[in-house]
């Protein structure tokens, strides 16, 4: 069933396995997903130790030996995630509340500070809660994005018009734009639509 989904889906970025099962071992699992996604972050999740060498087979990026604590999972996940974050540039990974979330760049609209909170506003019209930083997505995001507000920064990709003291982007949502911010914004804004057309 696993490597039926991987091969219709194949959107897992980490996965966990065990080394040892009914019919196959973890590691002929994990060299059939390899053959899928050669990226996908492996981690063995174990009772036996002997095991361990295996893994360097098949590029697992950890081994977990059974019963394992809910810091060492804490820390092996912190990796992985740090990892899938310095590998590709095209998403960003946020946590909230035990949960962790993939979000693609395509899918954000605009971002805001709120309630000493950061939402993420995406094209789905959900929305998904960060605790670090503005500043710190900020620095993780691509050249698409502007902070053009204190609170605010936008997906230029979304933005209909820059007006007096807002950007309109689809959906009628208008943005506040800082007088400081807006020629650099209509600067950056005009080369995008240019990269964009051409």
């Amino acid at each position: 069933m696993l490597l039926s989904y991987l091969d219709s889906q194949n959107d897992i970025d980490i996965l966990f396995l065990d080394i040892k099962f009914q019919t196959y071992s973890g590691i002929e699992i994990a060299e059939k997903i390899r053959a899928i996604n050669p990226s996908v972050i492996l981690i063995f999740l174990t009772a036996f130790p002997e095991y361990a060498l295996s893994g360097y087979k098949v590029k697992a990026f950890d081994y977990l030996v059974k019963p394992l604590s809910y810091t060492q999972l804490e820390n092996v996940l912190d990796r992985a995630i740090s990892e899938l974050t310095s590998n590709k540039n095209n998403f960003l990974v946020v946590k909230d509340s035990g949960n962790i979330f993939k979000i693609k760049f395509s899918e954000i609209v605009y971002i805001e500070t709120y309630n000493r909170n950061i939402l993420f506003h995406l094209t789905s019209r959900s929305e998904i809660t960060g605790h670090e930083s503005l500043k710190t997505y900020e620095t993780k995001l691509d050249k698409r994005f502007y902070r053009c507000h204190t609170g605010y920064i936008v997906n230029m990709a979304y933005v209909t018009s820059i007006q007096k003291d807002c950007a309109v982007l689809n959906l009628n949502i208008t943005i506040p734009v800082s007088r400081y911010k807006k020629k650099k914004f209509q600067m950056l804004f005009t080369d995008f639509l240019c990269n964009s057309i051409f």
